[in-house]
């Protein structure tokens, strides 16, 4: 974003009192033809756009414009005209209420030259008063759904999601112990998601931050696992299946487009992500000096949390676990993303550019080096999500309290279609993506159990035969070995093929097997391969300008604490 940020916070905190003050509507008297559907963000095979803080004024292919209203609703509209924005969807990012007036001017407009309304609405009020943030939003709802070309929008706000933090189990509570008191964000409930007024938000905008000072870490002395990288690559994958289990189950989440059935709109998952922001994270702070930004340097040592530079060695997310966590985002339902990054060359990570960042978040959503299955699954209409499980069963068992993923740094996400053609003979169709990710320092065994309502076999001879596990919990015939810090992209075909009872019979070809339709390993390949897990980790560094200048973290608008 432009130099404007960097002197924000202090701007904006001058304008709280004000935004404070909730705006009402009056109808406009403006007649405009029928609103149409929002412009799809996601509709394969070519339709793949996403959200960035800093789009405009960048125009990166793949990233469509929300301009922020902070600038003024002038500028904002005079960049949704460009040319470079016509095939474009259109969003805006709300940071203060609106005036009667300004909602009016941007909601009942079409915008040329494809005469396009405002899609997506990611709202981002900050006041510390949590029922004045769920007013203004009730009321930026009302706004929008009273316009006359906007009205079917989606509306989200920032960490606002039908899980409330409360329910979170990879966010820390108030009160317990360790570097960090607990969470930072807004303690929203499911209630507050379903705002009155209209039909309410209907897209859930949570945050997940690698490395923001609310997930539970080892760092933070209540995370299962000893390594720093695991927290910070399954907690935010944690979070999100969470919300999208939810959204699946009381607001057509799994449903594509756009729905309208009994009285609610299909939800969308738009989460803000970044590769890494440790803003206020005392735990992950390595000099354990605030007062000069937060820094995470992996091999220097973290007294506070009681690790050592070897402990914290390596612990670093690369770029291609951004990009895996992308993937496994929209495996488990995401419909786009919102990318966080700002800071020219020094947001997230040192020497890690907005450029770079967009294209990771590429690289994960459908720019796969493989053979373009993945992206084939994902064009058909019949595709499902293959699991939102959080407890995998890993090296033969699950978790007695359902944390196995946070126990190995180990987690699946997969996609399947029945329909897609397959490399393997059964009626030619039927096709299981699998992204398996170990951020351990150890081997496991991944066991994927049963999609749909066929099994899943991880070895074949060259006849495609495979055998049944005969009561051996990790038999390879139902595992699959991933080895640590590595993912994995495995590709199953469904087939009709004989399943020998034992191992025994397997090696012998005799007469004693079933004939079975299960899904099959036919392919499998590294993916996501590019790992410096050592580079320095920050938060953005606008946040500490404000800082210095308020004297105080407190004083700092919640925006630059949590976004920053």
């Amino acid at each position: 974003m432009s130099g404007l940020k960097s002197t924000r916070g202090q701007r904006l905190m001058g304008k709280i009192g004000a935004a404070a003050v909730i705006a009402t509507l009056t109808g406009s008297g403006v007649a405009l033809a029928g609103p149409p559907h929002p412009q799809a963000l996601n509709n394969d095979p070519n339709v793949h756009w996403f959200a960035a803080w800093d789009e405009p004024p960048q125009h990166s292919a793949d990233f469509f414009p929300t301009p922020t209203s902070y600038l003024g609703i002038g500028a904002a509209q005079a960049e949704y005209n460009l040319p470079v924005n016509a095939a474009k969807p259109l969003g805006l990012k709300v940071e203060v209420p609106l005036s009667s007036a300004q909602a009016a001017s941007l909601f009942n407009t079409k915008y040329a030259p494809t005469q396009k309304a405002i899609s997506y609405v990611f709202a981002d009020f900050e006041m510390a008063d949590k029922n004045v943030v769920i007013a203004n939003v009730a009321n930026l709802v009302k706004q929008v759904r009273g316009s006359q070309w906007s009205k079917e929008a989606y509306i989200g706000q920032y960490g606002l999601s039908p899980v409330g933090l409360a329910e979170d189990k990879f966010r820390r509570q108030p009160g317990v112990a360790g570097p960090n008191q607990g969470s930072q964000h807004q303690f929203f409930t499911k209630k507050d998601y379903e705002i009155k007024g209209k039909e309410g938000v209907n897209m859930s905008n949570e945050s997940l931050y690698p490395g923001e000072a609310d997930f539970r870490n080892k760092s933070t002395f209540d995370w299962a696992n000893s390594n720093i990288r695991t927290g910070l690559f399954v907690a935010p994958i944690g979070s999100f299946s969470q919300i999208q289990e939810v959204l699946n189950k009381d607001y057509h989440g799994d449903k594509d487009d756009f729905l309208k059935t009994d009285g609610k709109d299909k939800h969308k998952n738009i989460p803000w992500v970044a590769r890494f922001n440790n803003s206020g994270n005392k735990s992950l702070d390595t000099d354990n000096n605030t007062t000069n930004g937060y820094r995470f340097v992996p091999g220097q040592a973290l007294p506070q949390a009681g690790l050592s530079g070897a402990q914290t060695a390596n612990q670093m997310m690369g770029r291609g676990d951004f990009s895996a966590q992308i993937l496994h985002y929209r495996m488990r339902g995401a419909y786009s993303v919102n990318l966080f990054h700002e800071g020219g060359a020094q947001g997230s990570v040192v020497g890690y550019s907005s450029a770079m960042a967009k294209q990771d978040v590429r690289d994960g959503w459908y720019n796969h080096s493989w053979n373009g299955r993945t992206n084939a699954i994902f064009n058909d209409k019949d595709n499902k999500a293959a699991t939102l499980t959080l407890n995998p069963i890993i090296d033969g068992t699950a978790g007695a309290t359902g944390n196995r993923s946070e126990q190995t740094g180990t987690i699946w996400s997969g996609e399947y279609s029945l329909k897609v053609a397959n490399a393997t003979s059964f009626e030619g169709k039927g096709a299981l993506d699998v992204l398996a990710s170990n951020l351990d320092t150890t081997n496991h065994l991944i066991k994927f159990g049963t999609v749909d309502v066929y099994d899943v076999f991880c070895v074949k001879n060259a006849q495609g035969y495979t055998y049944a596990d005969g009561g051996n919990l990790l038999a390879p015939s139902r595992n699959y070995l991933i080895q640590a810090g590595l993912h994995k992209l495995l590709q199953f075909d469904l087939v009709k093929t004989r399943v020998y009872n034992t191992e025994a019979d397997y090696n012998a070809l005799n007469n004693k097997y079933s004939i079975k339709t299960i899904w099959l390993l036919n392919s499998q390949y590294s993916v996501f391969t590019n790992n410096n897990r050592n580079e320095i980790g920050i938060p953005e560094p606008t946040a500490f300008g404000a800082l210095a200048a308020a004297g105080t973290f407190a004083a700092v608008s919640r925006r630059q604490r949590r976004k920053a």
